[in-house]
């Protein structure tokens, strides 16, 4: 097992770490990369910005999504079953969706036009005739924590209500002896989810620190847009510098990310617990009034944008008016103009779901077993997901760099450089997701029975034959889940996988992306709307991979039960 162990880990120390470790390591060594008494007014004023961004989103969406988790996921609250399955829906939707969306619906050439989202005048403003400030985007950190919030808030109410179901029943029925249900809520079943509260701030604050998709067009200045920015314009000390500096609060957040994945590692259930049904509080006479509420919240936030997209698509003429029939021209017009990179873009999607997903199974069951490696598999998926999007790029972008120049010119440099090709994009994307995936598969593969495993060894089983016959059989299900999960996730990615992609091997996200900063026509707004429909295709296929084991299992007893002799 020793000889596996170190197998997986040369293999995740070279498609994993050594992207993660190269940027700083070489920019420590560039002259150009030192620290200059000048950057210290653009590194305050980076600092403040990022830490604006997620202080505001996590207040927005923070206290809100753990009000609605309770609801949703602890209380007799009609539509429940139909409100949580669009929380889960709208957890895979991309960035370029919301903002796209949100902008259709309020920003400038919008049906419902704010004042706010266009608070800031940027430099390059440009004026209409009749004096009003244009711009294809709103501007300022206003609209980019709106846009944050309102993405991250599915992700706070899931993990939350995930955390909720594994409180301990006996200990809240004990509580409700002596006091009221909502005071259980709030001193018994909170605290014990807080672990799980925790780690969903945690994910939205990443997410948000580390992504560009929104900043770059709402020109915010965090670290992660920084270097984006400094790439774009081919900066070398500039680019050098902003890694270096931002590499104090990258390892203080892998170090929160570590301890923060530690402690969620102990509230799982063991192999020999036994979850119960979590308790269902009633409502009584608010039941009606705060389904209703929570609906209408829902249908806010999910139809506005989805349908200022749909209006958007179909408008047309002078003066502008909506049509279906223009919104289903601009649907088939999109599709045959690139239709072969929006299939292009789902192959590579799931396939390195797939990678992300087999990866993670093997960096888990290796670490099963083992303390230290599973320490250090904590510590690399702390670095994955603390990692801004475009340093991941980077890194991953300085070792192909290597690659060819010890291989020089051949198929690896076809392959990873002149392209097209779709091997730097989904190996941008395994990174980015090889946290999900674990998160995923390490409680399956930490309740897996050792009984079946030490059976399998006293039969002289090896290490690969015990992977196959009894980890690989009893965490199918799960892998499968890792990987579609990864797959609909890498579909958004742009971030890390714009740095490396190779000439013709852009994805659909890079496409849209690059419209993105002329504002939403009606072309983005139909290839928004076809994005959506394959990420709804996913997000079904992941529903039917959780659905259809009790499918199978209730119609095994269905059946079992027509062939036993009836007694007469």
């Amino acid at each position: 097992m020793r000889r596996w162990r170190l197998v997986v880990a040369v293999a995740l120390a070279a498609f994993i770490a050594a992207p993660l470790l190269l940027p700083t390591t070489k920019l420590f060594t560039d002259p150009d990369g030192r620290p200059i008494g000048a950057d210290v007014p653009r590194i305050v004023s980076l600092s403040q910005t990022t830490s604006l961004l997620v202080a505001g989103t996590l207040a927005l969406c923070l206290p809100t999504g753990v009000v609605a988790a309770v609801f949703l996921y602890r209380t007799d609250l009609p539509f429940r079953h139909t409100l949580r399955a669009l929380v889960v829906l709208t957890l895979f939707i991309p960035l370029p969706l919301f903002t796209s969306g949100w902008q259709a619906a309020v920003g400038s050439g919008g049906w419902l036009p704010l004042r706010w989202w266009n608070a800031e005048r940027p430099p390059d403003a440009v004026f209409s005739s009749d004096g009003n400030v244009w711009t294809p985007w709103g501007q300022g950190i206003g609209t980019a924590i709106w846009i944050h919030a309102v993405a991250g808030l599915p992700w706070i109410v899931w993990l939350v209500g995930r955390g909720l179901r594994q409180v301990d029943r006996e200990l809240e029925e004990d509580a409700l002896t002596t006091t009221s249900a909502w005071r259980v809520v709030l001193l018994v079943s909170l605290p014990r989810a807080s672990a799980w509260i925790a780690g969903a701030a945690l994910w939205v604050a990443l997410q948000t620190a580390t992504e560009i998709t929104v900043t770059d067009v709402m020109q915010v200045r965090t670290y992660a847009e920084e270097i984006y920015t400094q790439f774009v314009l081919s900066d070398r000390g500039a680019l050098a510098r902003t890694v270096i500096v931002s590499l104090p609060l990258t390892l203080l957040v892998i170090g929160i990310v570590l301890v923060a994945v530690r402690r969620w590692e102990q509230t799982l259930p063991s192999s020999l617990m036994r979850l119960t049904q979590p308790k269902t509080f009633h409502l009584r006479s608010w039941r009606w009034p705060a389904g209703l509420a929570i609906a209408a919240a829902a249908v806010f936030l999910i139809a506005i944008p989805v349908g200022s997209l749909i209006w958007r698509a179909g408008l047309a003429g002078s003066p502008l008016s909506w049509s279906a029939g223009e919104t289903v021209r601009n649907l088939r017009q999109a599709v045959g103009s690139s239709s072969s990179t929006l299939w292009n873009s789902v192959v590579v999607a799931f396939g390195s779901g797939l990678v992300a997903a087999t990866l993670a199974l093997v960096a888990c069951w290796s670490a099963s077993e083992s303390r230290g490696f599973r320490t250090a598999v904590f510590i690399l998926v702390a670095a994955a997901w603390a990692m801004p999007g475009p340093v991941v790029g980077l890194g991953l972008l300085a070792l192909i760099d290597g690659l060819l120049n010890a291989t020089g010119q051949g198929i690896i440099a076809d392959v990873l450089w002149y392209g097209p090709s779709p091997v730097p994009v989904m190996w941008a994307d395994v990174i980015r997701f090889f946290p999900c995936a674990v998160a995923v598969l390490w409680p399956a593969l930490r309740m897996l029975p050792t009984e079946l495993r030490e059976a399998a060894r006293v039969e002289g089983a090896g290490p690969l034959r015990e992977f196959v016959a009894v980890v690989v059989p009893l965490t199918a299900g799960m892998w499968l889940l890792a990987a579609l999960t990864a797959g609909v996730l890498s579909l958004g990615e742009v971030s890390g996988s714009k740095i490396v992609s190779t000439p013709g091997g852009e994805t659909w996200s890079h496409l849209v992306f690059a419209q993105m900063h002329y504002g939403v026509t009606s072309d983005l707004a139909a290839r928004c709307l076809l994005l959506l429909l394959v990420v709804v295709a996913g997000t079904c296929a992941i529903g039917a991979v959780r659905v259809l084991p009790r499918v199978i299992a209730a119609a095994r007893v269905s059946f079992s039960a027509q062939r036993l002799p009836s007694r007469s």
